[in-house]
């Protein structure tokens, strides 16, 4: 059993290694936190980042192990000049509560709706990345009177039959939860979560030790385990055509985990739709092309949606 200043000494080396990422983002970033559903009693707090102002953006991070928010440190400085860009880490990531819970497209589509109600937004142009797709997918469906805008990232369960979870990425978060590990991370990272593995700088490797440190927090297992991969189940396209909001695809041209070829079939099915795909970059489009991407997706969101 951890002693009390134990634990007390990795909260410590935890914030200051999020602080010291946060600091490299490069705009004001506030860490705030809200209290909001109640699960079994409990209130539940959700963690997140806020910086800039103006029209309300939304990023919903991954689902690589650990880390949460954080995740889009490329991404919120230049969006923030523009935009005030709300980034929360989900239930079961970053420093968000980690309860008992189901922690499917339905469970997250549930909290991110309580989310939003608490904090006071009726309208958000919504950014998911990977699993955060496939639950921004799931939210658009659920609550499409939320979101002015859709933005899906490399993303995560669309289309009945076109994906399934690779072989190499349930080994990768098999290990990471029963033994978390920057160099397992590293490596991972450097094969398939970016093109070109030079790319990799020190801001990278700090979030990939920062989501081991929330992994060995109490619970931060639970989202894997619980959750079972449940979270990325495909949507079936006919579902997909059900989305009328403007919705922008973004694709890492090389992303050999979830290919450029799902994206080009959700297109097929989705109304009022466009795809960008960025050469020389994989998963992590926006770590491999950070100012590619960052323009895409400025030029998208600046667009006049009136007819929404």
């Amino acid at each position: 059993m951890l002693t009390s200043s134990y634990k007390d000494w990795l909260l410590m080396k935890r914030i200051a290694l999020l602080q010291k990422i946060v600091k490299q983002i490069g705009v004001p970033v506030e860490h705030l936190s809200v209290q909001g559903a109640t699960i079994k009693g409990r209130r539940i707090k959700t963690s997140y980042l806020s910086a800039g102002a103006g029209k309300p953006i939304l990023l919903l991070h991954g689902g690589d192990a650990g880390a949460g928010s954080i995740r889009w440190y490329p991404v919120i400085g230049p969006l923030s000049t523009c935009f005030r860009v709300i980034v929360p880490d989900m239930l079961g990531y970053g420093e968000s509560d980690k309860p008992f819970a189901s922690y499917d497209r339905s469970f997250f589509s549930a909290w991110l709706k309580n989310y939003l109600d608490t904090l006071g937004l009726k309208k958000v142009s919504l950014v998911g990345h990977s699993v955060g797709g496939a639950i921004a997918s799931q939210f658009t469906l659920d609550h499409p009177e939320y979101i002015e805008q859709l933005v899906l990232v490399n993303a995560a369960g669309l289309g009945e039959g076109t994906q399934r979870i690779p072989a190499r990425i349930k080994v990768r978060m098999i290990w990471q939860n029963l033994f978390p590990s920057c160099a397992a991370s590293r490596w991972f990272l450097e094969h398939y979560g970016l093109f070109n593995a030079r790319m990799i700088n020190e801001t990278m490797l700090d979030i990939e030790e920062y989501g081991c440190e929330v992994i060995r927090m109490s619970g931060g297992r639970r989202v894997f385990w619980l959750g079972r991969g449940r979270v990325i189940d495909p949507i079936p396209l006919e579902r997909l055509g059900q989305i009328t909001q403007p919705t922008l695809l973004v694709w890492g041209e090389e992303d050999i985990n979830f290919p450029p070829a799902i994206a080009r079939l959700a297109m097929k099915m989705m109304k009022d739709t466009q795809l960008c795909l960025i050469p020389r970059a994989g998963h992590n489009c926006f770590y491999d092309q950070p100012d590619m991407f960052n323009d895409i997706l400025k030029r998208f969101l600046m667009e006049d949606n009136s007819r929404v």
